[in-house]
């Protein structure tokens, strides 16, 4: 079932990144390195390592527990500026869009495939953040 999701990804790229650009469009970037024409560019980079990751050996012992849910991704960035969190998030949006008949079971690997990759990218990104993030910066 994996390697078919990796099939019909590569098979849908095309709308899924038309989705997936819209919707980074639609929402007003966090900071400049959340420009979604910057972003744009990463899109082939990821849909990638989403299929080296669905076609990997190692792919069904990493998605035997719970995902990372989104709100817990964004509580991890202390200062909410990350660009990935919002770039994964509407990816994962648009992933279910692109691919309306995809049944429960390819649909929860998939989501599980896309927060892994998210939550490593992200958490990645956050650990060279050069922002000192203070309680009182979150709430700003």
């Amino acid at each position: 079932m994996l390697r078919q999701l990796a099939v019909l990804v590569i098979s849908r790229r095309r709308e899924l990144k038309a989705a997936w650009k819209q919707r980074l469009c639609a929402a007003p970037p966090k900071s400049p390195l959340a420009n979604p024409e910057i972003l744009f560019h990463r899109m082939n980079d990821t849909l990638d390592q989403l299929n080296a990751f669905l076609c990997s050996h190692a792919v069904r012992r990493k998605l035997d527990g719970p995902p990372l849910p989104w709100i817990e991704m964004r509580d991890r960035c202390h200062c909410g500026l990350n660009p990935l969190l919002d770039y994964f998030e509407t990816g994962a949006a648009a992933i279910n869009a692109a691919l309306p008949g995809l049944d429960e079971p390819g649909r929860t690997l998939l989501d599980q495939a896309w927060r892994l990759i998210a939550q490593r990218e992200i958490e990645l990104l956050c650990s060279v953040c050069c922002r000192v993030c203070t309680p009182e910066l979150q709430a700003h």
